[in-house]
């Protein structure tokens, strides 16, 4: 009997003495102290997690695939406290380096940058901590805002039922996600064609899509005008996949979607030359090319001398007569070469011999003034093609 006491009691010590459980596979909550951290959300990116001191965790934060991969590395989770206190949560980038300035949200809809007084970065960039209050509310941490494929649908069944634009199906990602696209006045032969979301992190870029097309859409007699004489085809989401799965960069075939033009190995950009060519079997033409993303500032990519667009010199003729509404939007306008043929605006230029353009948006410009610019750029384009652009015949 003694024997058995004795060994009952070395049990219960073991079990009281046993070490807290200190690291979590992603998709696993990872439990500290007094808060949860968890990545069961669309859009969600948080890597495995390691306790390292009672309320301080660190997130390996890696990259969708073994490809090279463009230093985007996206993160978003949610804390969830058991009681008040201090999170400090380490970010270690695996094949990255800090980029996005944490957005920190209660409700996951309405979002604000952290001060950066919570966050501090090493030198090398590979380490970021935040320190986060917390009260009694979850709250979600991001890289950007979210704006997940739900968002998306919301957005352009909105804009179909309060505008002209009719909401059309142009087909299906890779995981069998329905991307859509927004049509005006389909019987125009003469096309603007706007393309969004192409890298799941690019959400400044979103922004101002969604700007650009409602001012397209909008009912003042500029765009009414506009939209008698051409058609606009808009896709705001491309890549509803790694949009939902957090990526960094690629759909779910491991492949930068913005080097797959004209090659259309993917199901997401064979169903942007399948739309071309059903355009082009209509009597259509793309007469502009927008393409939306984001970077660390506000610029323009387009083409330069050696590639004469038709009409010529039309981005400096657009910049020109946007630019004297835009003194709290500085942006660049690079001219290059386009010697990556997959990419967008080369293939769409290529093809056509049309002003072709991305549009960046600085990763941490100002919303509200990225908007605003947003709306000088939709109002500028629909001028110049208004005045420059001879029907097609």
């Amino acid at each position: 009997m003694r024997k058995l006491v004795a060994y009952v009691c070395v049990v219960l010590l073991v079990a009281g003495c046993a070490t807290p459980q200190r690291f979590f596979e992603a998709g696993t909550p990872c439990e500290a102290s007094s808060f949860t951290v968890i990545d069961d959300f669309g859009g969600a990116r948080r890597g495995p997690c390691e306790i390292l001191a009672k309320e301080h965790v660190r997130l390996s934060i890696l990259p969708e695939d073994d490809g090279y991969i463009n230093p985007s590395p996206w993160y978003s989770f949610k804390l969830i406290p058991s009681s008040q206190t201090n999170a400090i949560v380490s970010l270690q980038y695996i094949g990255g380096r800090h980029r996005y300035v944490p957005k920190i949200s209660t409700d996951g809809l309405r979002w604000s940058p952290i001060d950066e007084r919570h966050v501090s970065v090493s030198e090398d960039g590979a380490l970021a901590t935040i320190d986060v209050p917390l009260g009694v509310d979850t709250v979600w941490i991001s890289a950007q805002e979210l704006i997940t494929p739900a968002i998306y649908d919301a957005w352009t069944t909105r804009t179909a039922k309060e505008t002209a634009a009719k909401l059309r199906l142009l087909g299906f990602s890779l995981a069998e996600q329905p991307i859509r696209y927004l049509v005006s006045n389909p019987s125009a032969r003469d096309v603007l064609l706007l393309v969004g979301r192409q890298h799941p992190p690019e959400v400044s870029g979103a922004l101002a899509f969604f700007t650009f097309l409602e001012t397209l859409l909008a009912d003042s007699g500029l765009a009414t005008q506009f939209r008698e004489r051409f058609q606009i085809v808009a896709i705001p989401l491309l890549n509803p996949d790694g949009v939902l799965g957090g990526n960094w960069r690629h759909n779910l075939g491991s492949t930068d979607l913005n080097r797959d033009w004209g090659i259309f190995r993917q199901p997401e950009t064979r169903l942007v030359g399948e739309l071309l060519d059903s355009l082009d079997a209509e009597g259509s033409r793309v007469r502009v090319f927008l393409d939306f993303h984001s970077t660390d500032r506000n610029l323009f990519y387009t083409q330069d001398e050696s590639e004469p667009t038709d009409p010529p010199n039309f981005f400096d003729a657009w910049f020109a007569k946007a630019a004297p509404k835009l003194d709290d939007y500085p942006f660049t306008h690079e001219a290059r070469p386009g010697k990556r043929p997959g990419v967008g605006k080369n293939y769409m230029y290529r093809r056509y011999g049309i002003p072709a353009a991305t549009y960046e948006v600085g990763d941490e410009t100002d919303r509200d003034t990225a908007r605003a610019a947003a709306v000088v750029f939709a109002e500028a384009l629909m001028t110049l093609m208004l005045e420059t652009l001879a029907p097609t015949r």
